[in-house]
Protein backbone atom coordinates (compact mmCIF):
# COMPACT_ATOMS: atom_id res chain seq x y z
CA UNK A 1 0.00 0.00 0.00
CA UNK A 2 1.23 3.23 -1.10
CA UNK A 3 1.76 6.12 1.58
CA UNK A 4 -0.05 8.36 -0.38
CA UNK A 5 -3.24 5.76 -0.23
CA UNK A 6 -2.63 5.10 3.60
CA UNK A 7 -2.59 9.02 4.32
CA UNK A 8 -6.22 9.19 2.54
CA UNK A 9 -7.59 6.08 4.34
CA UNK A 10 -6.09 7.50 7.95
CA UNK A 11 -7.87 11.16 7.05
CA UNK A 12 -10.97 9.37 6.11
CA UNK A 13 -11.25 7.19 8.79
CA UNK A 14 -11.07 9.92 11.27
CA UNK A 15 -13.57 12.45 10.02
CA UNK A 16 -16.01 9.71 9.63
CA UNK A 17 -15.61 8.80 13.09
CA UNK A 18 -15.79 12.60 14.54
CA UNK A 19 -18.73 13.31 12.03
CA UNK A 20 -20.82 9.74 12.69
CA UNK A 21 -20.15 10.72 16.75
CA UNK A 22 -21.44 14.31 16.42
CA UNK A 23 -24.63 13.20 14.49
CA UNK A 24 -25.02 10.25 17.00
CA UNK A 25 -24.36 12.19 20.10
CA UNK A 26 -26.46 15.12 18.45
CA UNK A 27 -30.13 12.76 18.64
CA UNK A 28 -32.41 13.08 21.05
CA UNK A 29 -34.76 10.53 21.99
CA UNK A 30 -38.65 11.20 21.64
CA UNK A 31 -38.84 10.96 25.25
CA UNK A 32 -36.32 13.39 26.03
CA UNK A 33 -38.08 15.62 23.76
CA UNK A 34 -41.99 15.06 25.31
CA UNK A 35 -40.13 15.86 28.90
CA UNK A 36 -38.75 18.91 27.79
CA UNK A 37 -42.19 19.88 26.30
CA UNK A 38 -43.59 19.29 29.44
CA UNK A 39 -41.53 21.18 31.72
CA UNK A 40 -42.34 25.22 32.52
CA UNK A 41 -41.14 28.14 30.63
CA UNK A 42 -40.18 29.50 34.23
CA UNK A 43 -37.83 26.53 34.72
CA UNK A 44 -36.22 26.58 31.88
CA UNK A 45 -32.49 27.63 32.41
CA UNK A 46 -30.65 30.22 31.05
CA UNK A 47 -29.30 30.20 26.96
CA UNK A 48 -25.74 29.95 27.89
CA UNK A 49 -26.21 27.11 30.15
CA UNK A 50 -28.57 25.12 27.31
CA UNK A 51 -26.02 25.45 25.08
CA UNK A 52 -23.37 24.38 27.54
CA UNK A 53 -25.24 21.38 28.89
CA UNK A 54 -25.81 20.41 25.04
CA UNK A 55 -21.71 20.33 24.42
CA UNK A 56 -20.93 18.34 27.25
CA UNK A 57 -23.81 15.94 26.29
CA UNK A 58 -22.70 16.23 22.33
CA UNK A 59 -19.11 15.64 24.20
CA UNK A 60 -20.31 12.82 26.32
CA UNK A 61 -22.31 10.83 23.57
CA UNK A 62 -19.32 11.06 21.17
CA UNK A 63 -16.95 9.29 23.86
CA UNK A 64 -19.62 6.73 24.84
CA UNK A 65 -19.87 5.60 21.22
CA UNK A 66 -15.96 6.10 20.79
CA UNK A 67 -15.82 3.83 23.88
CA UNK A 68 -17.61 0.84 22.69
CA UNK A 69 -14.93 0.54 20.38
CA UNK A 70 -12.23 0.94 22.96
CA UNK A 71 -9.70 -1.40 24.01
CA UNK A 72 -10.16 -2.82 26.80
CA UNK A 73 -13.81 -4.14 28.18
CA UNK A 74 -16.21 -2.50 30.98
CA UNK A 75 -14.25 -5.04 33.68
CA UNK A 76 -15.48 -4.43 36.84
CA UNK A 77 -11.86 -3.81 37.90
CA UNK A 78 -12.06 -0.30 35.58
CA UNK A 79 -15.16 -0.05 37.08
CA UNK A 80 -14.08 -0.05 40.80
CA UNK A 81 -11.37 2.22 39.72
CA UNK A 82 -13.47 4.37 38.34
CA UNK A 83 -15.76 4.02 41.72
CA UNK A 84 -12.84 4.75 43.97
CA UNK A 85 -12.21 7.97 41.98
CA UNK A 86 -15.32 9.32 42.27
CA UNK A 87 -17.07 8.51 38.77
CA UNK A 88 -19.63 6.69 38.50
CA UNK A 89 -23.15 6.08 36.69
CA UNK A 90 -24.27 3.53 33.66
CA UNK A 91 -21.77 5.00 31.11
CA UNK A 92 -18.97 5.88 33.11
CA UNK A 93 -16.76 2.98 32.11
CA UNK A 94 -18.03 3.79 28.54
CA UNK A 95 -16.99 7.31 28.43
CA UNK A 96 -13.22 6.50 29.95
CA UNK A 97 -12.90 3.91 27.53
CA UNK A 98 -13.75 6.63 25.10
CA UNK A 99 -11.54 9.14 26.43
CA UNK A 100 -8.87 6.84 26.64
CA UNK A 101 -8.98 5.60 23.03
CA UNK A 102 -8.96 9.37 22.01
CA UNK A 103 -5.95 10.03 23.85
CA UNK A 104 -3.73 7.08 22.64
CA UNK A 105 -4.62 6.83 19.29
CA UNK A 106 -5.09 10.13 18.54
CA UNK A 107 -1.84 10.95 19.06
CA UNK A 108 -0.48 7.82 17.31
CA UNK A 109 -2.18 8.48 14.37
CA UNK A 110 -0.86 12.27 14.03
CA UNK A 111 2.84 10.44 14.47
CA UNK A 112 1.85 7.52 12.24
CA UNK A 113 -0.07 10.15 9.44
CA UNK A 114 3.29 12.96 8.69
CA UNK A 115 5.68 9.95 8.64
CA UNK A 116 4.06 7.61 6.23
CA UNK A 117 3.01 10.57 4.16
CA UNK A 118 7.06 12.21 4.03
CA UNK A 119 8.10 8.36 2.76
CA UNK A 120 9.42 6.96 5.88
CA UNK A 121 9.86 3.16 6.30
CA UNK A 122 6.90 2.05 7.66
CA UNK A 123 8.73 -0.03 10.27
CA UNK A 124 10.03 3.37 11.92
CA UNK A 125 6.76 5.05 11.37
CA UNK A 126 4.90 1.88 13.64
CA UNK A 127 7.35 2.13 15.82
CA UNK A 128 6.63 5.62 17.08
CA UNK A 129 3.18 5.52 17.00
CA UNK A 130 2.88 3.01 19.12
CA UNK A 131 4.96 4.41 21.45
CA UNK A 132 3.13 7.45 21.43
CA UNK A 133 -0.26 5.19 21.75
CA UNK A 134 1.50 3.50 24.86
CA UNK A 135 2.38 6.91 25.91
CA UNK A 136 -1.27 8.24 25.98
CA UNK A 137 -2.23 4.66 26.92
CA UNK A 138 -0.57 4.92 30.56
CA UNK A 139 -1.10 8.55 30.82
CA UNK A 140 -4.80 7.90 31.30
CA UNK A 141 -4.52 5.17 33.66
CA UNK A 142 -2.01 7.25 35.99
CA UNK A 143 -4.12 10.25 36.19
CA UNK A 144 -6.88 7.92 37.06
CA UNK A 145 -5.00 6.47 39.60
CA UNK A 146 -3.66 9.81 40.80
CA UNK A 147 -7.65 11.12 41.37
CA UNK A 148 -8.13 8.05 43.13
CA UNK A 149 -5.27 8.19 45.38
CA UNK A 150 -6.15 11.99 45.89
CA UNK A 151 -9.97 11.39 46.65
CA UNK A 152 -9.37 8.40 49.42
CA UNK A 153 -6.81 10.62 51.21
CA UNK A 154 -9.59 13.25 51.74
CA UNK A 155 -12.30 11.05 52.59
CA UNK A 156 -9.47 9.41 55.35
CA UNK A 157 -8.35 13.02 56.63
CA UNK A 158 -12.07 14.22 56.86
CA UNK A 159 -13.03 10.47 58.56
CA UNK A 160 -11.96 11.54 62.00
CA UNK A 161 -14.17 14.94 62.38
CA UNK A 162 -16.95 13.01 60.68
CA UNK A 163 -17.11 10.65 64.04
CA UNK A 164 -17.07 13.01 66.19
CA UNK A 165 -19.98 14.82 64.89
CA UNK A 166 -21.30 11.27 64.99
CA UNK A 167 -20.75 10.74 68.19
CA UNK A 168 -22.90 14.32 69.04
CA UNK A 169 -25.71 13.44 67.25
CA UNK A 170 -25.92 9.68 68.73
CA UNK A 171 -25.86 11.04 72.40
CA UNK A 172 -28.07 13.61 72.06
CA UNK A 173 -30.98 11.29 70.97
CA UNK A 174 -30.87 10.82 67.19
CA UNK A 175 -30.89 7.08 65.57
CA UNK A 176 -27.79 6.23 63.38
CA UNK A 177 -29.96 6.36 59.89
CA UNK A 178 -31.19 9.91 61.09
CA UNK A 179 -27.66 10.67 62.29
CA UNK A 180 -25.94 9.07 58.94
CA UNK A 181 -28.47 11.32 57.36
CA UNK A 182 -27.93 14.56 58.85
CA UNK A 183 -24.24 14.07 58.79
CA UNK A 184 -24.19 13.85 55.01
CA UNK A 185 -26.61 16.93 54.75
CA UNK A 186 -24.29 18.89 56.84
CA UNK A 187 -20.68 17.51 54.93
CA UNK A 188 -21.72 17.11 51.83
CA UNK A 189 -22.55 21.02 51.48
CA UNK A 190 -19.00 21.62 51.72
CA UNK A 191 -18.28 19.31 48.69
CA UNK A 192 -16.61 17.18 51.42
CA UNK A 193 -16.30 13.67 49.41
CA UNK A 194 -17.23 11.57 52.79
CA UNK A 195 -20.01 13.86 53.42
CA UNK A 196 -21.68 12.60 49.67
CA UNK A 197 -20.93 8.86 50.51
CA UNK A 198 -22.69 9.62 53.78
CA UNK A 199 -26.09 11.56 51.77
CA UNK A 200 -25.72 8.36 49.35
CA UNK A 201 -25.59 5.86 52.13
CA UNK A 202 -29.17 7.91 53.58
CA UNK A 203 -30.48 7.85 49.89
CA UNK A 204 -30.27 4.31 49.84
CA UNK A 205 -31.93 3.53 53.39
CA UNK A 206 -34.68 5.67 52.94
CA UNK A 207 -35.24 3.73 49.19
CA UNK A 208 -35.58 0.73 51.16
CA UNK A 209 -32.30 -0.95 51.15
CA UNK A 210 -31.02 -2.94 54.54
CA UNK A 211 -28.45 -0.68 56.84
CA UNK A 212 -25.90 -3.74 56.54
CA UNK A 213 -25.58 -3.70 53.04
CA UNK A 214 -25.45 0.23 52.36
CA UNK A 215 -22.73 0.22 54.84
CA UNK A 216 -20.86 -1.96 52.96
CA UNK A 217 -21.42 -1.08 49.81
CA UNK A 218 -20.31 2.60 51.25
CA UNK A 219 -16.84 1.07 51.87
CA UNK A 220 -16.56 -1.38 49.11
CA UNK A 221 -16.77 1.61 46.37
CA UNK A 222 -14.40 4.09 47.92
CA UNK A 223 -11.61 1.34 48.58
CA UNK A 224 -10.58 3.16 51.84
CA UNK A 225 -9.49 0.32 54.08
CA UNK A 226 -10.27 2.85 57.37
CA UNK A 227 -13.96 3.34 55.96
CA UNK A 228 -13.98 -0.97 55.68
CA UNK A 229 -13.14 -1.04 59.29
CA UNK A 230 -15.90 1.25 60.44
CA UNK A 231 -17.99 -0.28 58.41
CA UNK A 232 -17.29 -3.59 60.32
CA UNK A 233 -17.37 -1.96 63.68
CA UNK A 234 -20.66 -0.17 63.22
CA UNK A 235 -22.23 -3.66 61.36
CA UNK A 236 -21.32 -5.53 64.71
CA UNK A 237 -22.03 -3.00 67.30
CA UNK A 238 -25.83 -3.45 65.56
CA UNK A 239 -26.31 -6.92 65.59
CA UNK A 240 -24.65 -6.89 69.33
CA UNK A 241 -26.51 -3.89 70.17
CA UNK A 242 -23.58 -2.22 71.80
CA UNK A 243 -23.29 1.38 72.56
CA UNK A 244 -23.06 2.92 69.07
CA UNK A 245 -21.16 6.60 70.66
CA UNK A 246 -18.75 4.87 72.62
CA UNK A 247 -17.02 2.45 69.43
CA UNK A 248 -17.26 5.66 67.46
CA UNK A 249 -15.37 7.52 70.09
CA UNK A 250 -12.81 4.96 70.50
CA UNK A 251 -12.69 4.33 66.86
CA UNK A 252 -11.94 8.08 65.54
CA UNK A 253 -9.37 8.66 68.96
CA UNK A 254 -7.58 5.46 66.90
CA UNK A 255 -7.79 6.99 63.35
CA UNK A 256 -6.06 10.20 64.89
CA UNK A 257 -3.39 8.23 66.25
CA UNK A 258 -3.03 6.37 62.79
CA UNK A 259 -3.09 9.76 61.28
CA UNK A 260 0.03 11.10 63.35
CA UNK A 261 1.61 7.81 62.47
CA UNK A 262 1.36 8.34 59.08
CA UNK A 263 2.90 12.14 59.63
CA UNK A 264 5.37 10.83 61.16
CA UNK A 265 6.30 8.05 58.99
CA UNK A 266 6.34 10.68 56.29
CA UNK A 267 8.67 12.66 58.03
CA UNK A 268 11.20 10.55 58.73
CA UNK A 269 11.28 9.47 54.70
CA UNK A 270 11.47 13.00 54.31
CA UNK A 271 15.63 12.59 54.66
CA UNK A 272 16.21 9.57 52.39
CA UNK A 273 13.48 11.28 49.35
CA UNK A 274 15.56 14.51 49.62
CA UNK A 275 19.30 12.22 49.06
CA UNK A 276 18.74 12.46 45.49
CA UNK A 277 17.82 15.90 44.08
CA UNK A 278 20.86 16.70 47.24
CA UNK A 279 22.84 14.78 45.52
CA UNK A 280 22.25 15.46 41.66
CA UNK A 281 21.16 19.50 42.14
CA UNK A 282 23.05 20.94 45.42
CA UNK A 283 26.55 19.29 45.79
CA UNK A 284 28.03 19.21 42.04
CA UNK A 285 27.67 23.13 42.29
CA UNK A 286 28.55 23.73 46.27
CA UNK A 287 31.62 21.49 45.10
CA UNK A 288 32.24 23.46 41.82
CA UNK A 289 32.07 26.87 43.48
CA UNK A 290 33.65 25.99 46.57
CA UNK A 291 36.79 24.07 45.02
CA UNK A 292 36.73 25.40 41.81
CA UNK A 293 39.37 28.29 42.26
CA UNK A 294 41.60 26.31 44.73
CA UNK A 295 42.03 23.94 41.65
CA UNK A 296 42.59 26.62 39.04
CA UNK A 297 45.12 28.29 41.45
CA UNK A 298 46.74 25.03 41.42
CA UNK A 299 46.75 24.87 37.89
CA UNK A 300 48.55 28.02 37.66
CA UNK A 301 50.88 27.00 40.13
CA UNK A 302 51.65 23.95 38.34
CA UNK A 303 52.08 25.36 35.13
CA UNK A 304 55.30 28.37 36.49
CA UNK A 305 56.60 25.40 38.20
CA UNK A 306 56.60 23.71 34.99
CA UNK A 307 58.09 26.79 33.00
Amino acid sequence: MSPELLSILSFVGITGLVVGGYYVGGSRSTASDRLREMLPAATEDAPVERKKRAGQELVGSTLDRLGGYGVGGPDRSLAHRLSIAGYRGPNATLRFLGLRTLLSFGPGLLVLVPQVSQGKPLTHALLYAGLAWGAGHVLVNSRLKSIGNRRRGRIIRALPDALDLMVVCLESGLGLNATIARIGEERSKGRDELGKELSHVSLELASGRSREDALRALGDRNGVDDLKTLVGLVVQCDRLGASMGKTLRAHADMLRTKRRQRAEEAARKLPIKMLLPLGLFILPPLFTVTVGPAILQILTLFKGVGQ
